[in-house]
């Protein structure tokens, strides 16, 4: 707006309010021009730095083994053997081309750093700056996958994988979205956590299905319901249950774009597949709430 003000008050001293509303529109032209040079020059700072972000694979390896560290630790340190399968799993099928022995040793590493919460901070802020929200949502996918590869989630886990999605930029619903493919926040009968019922059994386990595990002191793992509850459905489509059909629609139509799996096809076939699964949530949830509303 630099321009259409000096030119306005240029124009209004040599011609009085004509000259001044010629001057405006001169000045928005100089403005339009210069606004267009700013736009054109920061998209082309965005994609170089992108490029190099992505042509740099051991770049974003060290980010997503910093990741998944950082989740691991938020586990009282505690890493299972189905944990470290799901590692080694998801780095030997992303990343074919590295040393998968020499990335765990650097993940055993990185583990026992005492800076981690810092190098996971300024990772997510690489991601925050050039990564898509697919892409931010495929990261996501594969931190609630490893938080639940032994059949629980522990709290402090999803606390940690909330706190990197703040980090890199995921708006809340999308991070509400995303968990609910994997953690259910419904109840059943009188149980405080959530869509789980009481197993009976203590300590960290992992023979039961993406269930929370209570670290109040008591020990308890609490077993998953069959399905995501109806709640948990609009959750996963980013939308209220007092919505109208027209908003739900809506929702779908922009939940079906967000979680395509082509979006994401560049980082590797079995990062497509896991789109693909989540894909398959998302329409499975529309499908539910369609049936519950009578929607055609």
């Amino acid at each position: 707006m630099i321009y259409t003000l000096i030119f306005s008050i240029i124009g209004l001293a040599i011609g009085g309010f004509g000259g001044a509303f010629g001057g405006f529109l001169i000045g928005s032209i100089f403005d339009s021009i210069r606004n267009n040079r700013r736009a054109k020059k920061a998209q082309e700072q965005f994609e170089e730095g992108r490029s190099q972000y992505y042509n740099n694979p051991e770049q974003f390896e060290e980010q997503m083994l910093t990741l998944i560290a950082h989740v691991a630790k938020a586990d009282d340190n505690r890493l299972l053997q189905s944990e470290f399968d799901y590692c080694k799993n998801y780095f030997q099928k992303t990343f074919p081309h590295s040393d998968l022995s020499q990335m765990m040793i650097r993940f055993r590493d990185i583990l026992n750093s005492e800076t981690i919460a810092s190098d996971c901070q300024r990772a997510c802020g690489n991601i925050r700056q050039f990564a898509t929200i697919h892409e931010k949502i495929a990261i996501l996918q594969c931190l609630f996958g490893f938080a639940t590869a032994d059949g629980n989630a522990y709290l402090q886990e999803l606390a940690a994988i909330k706190q990197i999605a703040s980090w890199c930029g995921v708006d809340p619903l999308t991070y509400e979205a995303v968990k609910m493919m994997y953690v259910s926040s419904s109840y059943a009968g009188s149980d405080p956590f959530g869509g789980y019922s009481r197993s009976g059994n203590s300590g960290y386990s992992g023979n039961y299905s993406r269930g929370y595990y209570d670290q109040s002191g008591n020990g308890r793992t609490f077993e998953r319901n069959n399905g995501p509850s109806l709640n948990d459905c609009y959750k996963i489509l980013g939308v209220s249950s007092d919505a109208t059909n027209e908003e739900v629609k809506k929702a779908y139509r922009v939940a079906a774009m967000k979680y395509h799996p082509d979006k994401v096809s560049h980082l590797g076939e079995d990062v497509r597949k896991k789109a693909e699964e989540q894909f398959t949530k998302v329409n499975e949830a529309y499908d539910k709430i369609k049936a519950a509303r009578g929607i055609k």
